[in-house]
């Protein structure tokens, strides 16, 4: 018999009876055997179907050729058993061979497999242990995020103090310049020594009452309100100040603190203070963007012109006039000194808001 012979034998099935016989074709044997394999075919093909759609989303799964030797293994039982349900009634037991035998091949290779790939699998490290390793790799992104912070922050902070640093050599190279400034003018208006060292001293000492309220404020700004008092209030004499209070950036709180301190001393020495007199300074508004500071003097005796220019009078009229880019005015009248002074509003010189 020929190969041909032998395949077409395997497939012939008219000497062949179907398993309903063997049943003696009792309903509920037979019915029971066709639900039973139905469902486990039905559950066969159910499962590989699960199994290829995570593989098909979790393509990252090792090892997931072997899985799909089972999913293979699985849907050909599946088949074996839809074959089972069809010899009940037809003896195609040729073709049920041969899925039976394309199942024991499957079945044997998904068998070697897994053998070898057994240690490989038992090596994964458990949820437990990842778990474990995931918590610590957590807590050193934590440490790596704590210890980058802290060099954030000291680069901030070296920063900062190269900042203040240059900051700081800066305010001590004008304070020398105005120290140095005050000394020469103090020098060239006074010829006798007692008197050009006592009023150096006064002036040194004006200089130092507005940077100490400089500092309480980190040198960003002065109110001008309060300049007033930190430079008036010393000398113990009745005064007054209305209007709007001013915001003083540090340098021009210098100039003002600085002016102020010689207008007062004009006032003891020859103004309203020399006698029962008071000193009102008033700020007011002149349009929107302009600002007029006014000292007056009323209640002293006369107040005669002067005969010539001193440190007050330049510091006032030049100096003061230049960093407020306005002007000022000094007039000496009768009842007492007036100053004026005009001056636009900016960002170094500006009116502050009220808080309710």
């Amino acid at each position: 018999m020929g190969l041909f012979d032998s395949v077409r034998s395997l497939f012939e099935t008219e000497a062949l009876s179907p398993h309903g016989i063997c049943l003696l074709w009792r309903p509920e044997l037979i019915w029971t055997h066709a639900i039973s394999d139905l469902l486990i075919g039905v559950a066969y093909f159910s499962i590989p179907l699960a199994l290829g759609v995570f593989l098909y989303h979790r393509r990252d799964v090792r090892f997931s050729w072997a899985i799909w030797l089972f999913v293979a293994f699985i849907m050909l039982c599946g088949v074996t058993h839809f074959m089972m349900i069809w010899t009940l009634w037809n003896p195609d037991y040729g073709v049920e061979a041969i899925i039976k035998a394309a199942t024991a091949a499957a079945s044997l290779v998904t068998a070697a497999a897994l053998w070898p790939l057994l240690p490989k699998a038992i090596a994964l490290p458990s949820t437990a242990a990842l778990q474990a390793g995931l918590a610590e790799r957590d807590a050193a992104l934590e440490e790596l995020r704590t210890a980058m912070k802290t060099m954030m922050e000291m680069r901030v902070h070296e920063a900062r103090q190269k900042l203040l640093l240059d900051e700081l050599n800066h305010r001590v190279k004008n304070t020398l310049a105005s120290v140095q400034s005050v000394a020469v003018q103090t020098l060239s208006d006074t010829r006798d020594p007692d008197t050009a060292r006592n009023l150096f001293i006064e002036r040194l000492m004006a200089l130092s009452s507005t940077h100490n309220l400089l500092v309480t404020r980190e040198w960003e700004s002065a109110s001008f309100r309060e300049l007033v008092e930190a430079t008036l209030r010393p000398y113990g004499r009745p005064y007054g100040m209305a209007g709007e209070d001013l915001r003083l950036d540090a340098n021009l709180a210098v100039s003002l603190g600085m002016a102020l301190h010689e207008l007062a001393t004009n006032a003891v020495k020859h103004g309203a203070w020399l006698g029962e007199g008071r000193v009102d300074i008033d700020v007011g508004l002149d349009g929107d963007q302009a600002l007029t500071i006014v000292w007056r003097e009323s209640g002293g005796p006369p107040v005669p012109p002067p005969t010539r220019r001193g440190f007050g009078s330049r510091l006032l009229e030049r100096g003061v006039a230049m960093e407020v880019h306005g002007q000022v005015d000094l007039d000496f009248q009768e009842a007492g000194l007036v100053c004026t002074i005009h001056a636009p509003a900016s960002e170094r010189m500006q009116v502050m808001k009220s808080v309710a």
